[in-house]
């Protein structure tokens, strides 16, 4: 647990980041390094083409008030997102309001913190505050899939997310608990959240953590968890509504895009060099195809960040 001169500090740390201007990224899935810079506009990972235009956005303020988060409780953690700004929507702060963070934390003390936490293995569980932003960055693509199925008589098929290097477990419970097939949160449909982890210890952390309070999203069906390689996908299941990847891609994984729902189907993925810059990026597809083209996509880029890198499985 934290004690109170750390608490001071990581608290410090986080009113400093708040003064920042938009040229310093927030780092997110590692300890936090010193002033790690960013340029957006001038950083495009490999497999997109000079030709492509990249839709750009700054990080909203909201996200400058990112750190700072903590709380006593699960619901102070949450309320206190809601209250930056970074939970937007009423089903995202539902959601994370069921799953408490203590189960899916190696250190219950610190579960409430809003920072990275070591998780072992490598990897670590993600500051709350980028859980709840890549939450609210896919939840438009699932309520518009929502939409369709809704619209479908009889209603076809099931809502797919897809959470690439699940680790703790937790992003997947939260996930889980908005499309849960006992009864999803409003307007989404039911649906079925495929967490993939390629470190086998954390395929079993994943499972353990999901069973001490949220056990029945995976006696439901709702949640499956699996050891797959992250760079592959599974494309049996697919194709995903939402894809979320915990670590980030040196490149963008071309198998991933085309899993996702041709009709809109998102995700965020971090990209960049281990130790390099790395960017957040919502990637969008547009239309249907059964080869890789670059135009089938849409790909936003959101803000700096700092992830460990996305492990690929070894033959």
């Amino acid at each position: 647990m934290l004690n109170t001169a750390c608490r001071r500090t990581v608290k410090g740390f986080g009113f400093l980041l708040s003064l920042l201007t938009p040229i310093f990224s927030l780092n997110t899935s590692s300890i936090p390094p010193v002033s790690y810079h960013r340029t957006v506009a001038h950083n495009r990972p490999q497999h997109i083409c000079p030709q492509q235009r990249l839709f750009t956005t700054s990080p909203s303020f909201a996200m400058f008030r990112a750190w700072t988060c903590h709380g006593k409780t699960n619901r102070e953690l949450v309320e206190n997102l809601a209250t930056a700004g970074i939970i937007k929507s009423a089903p995202v702060k539902e959601a994370l309001l069921k799953v408490d963070r203590s189960n899916y934390s190696n250190d219950i003390g610190d579960a409430y913190v809003d920072a990275p936490q070591p998780i072992g293995s490598g990897q670590t569980i993600s500051a709350p505050h980028m859980h709840a932003h890549a939450m609210e960055e896919l939840f438009p693509a699932l309520v518009k899939a929502s939409k369709t199925i809704h619209g479908s008589i009889p209603q076809e098929r099931d809502l797919k997310i897809l959470d690439v290097g699940c680790g703790s477990g937790y992003l997947t419970a939260a996930f889980g608990r908005l499309v849960d097939r006992n009864g999803p949160i409003q307007p989404l449909a039911k649906g079925k959240v495929y967490g993939i982890e390629v470190i086998p210890e954390l395929v079993n952390l994943s499972r353990r953590n999901i069973m001490k309070a949220d056990n029945d999203l995976i006696e439901s069906g709702t949640v499956i968890v699996a050891q797959g390689d992250g760079w592959s996908g599974r494309p049996e299941d697919g194709p995903y509504d939402a894809i979320h990847v915990g670590a980030a891609a040196e490149s963008f994984p071309t198998n991933l895009m085309m899993q996702l729902n041709p009709q809109g189907g998102c995700m965020v993925i971090p990209v960049g060099p281990d130790g390099g810059v790395q960017n957040l990026y919502r990637v969008e597809r547009l239309r249907d195809g059964t080869t890789f083209k670059q135009e089938d996509f849409k790909i936003q880029t959101l803000l700096g960040v700092r992830y460990v890198p996305l492990v690929r499985l070894k033959p």
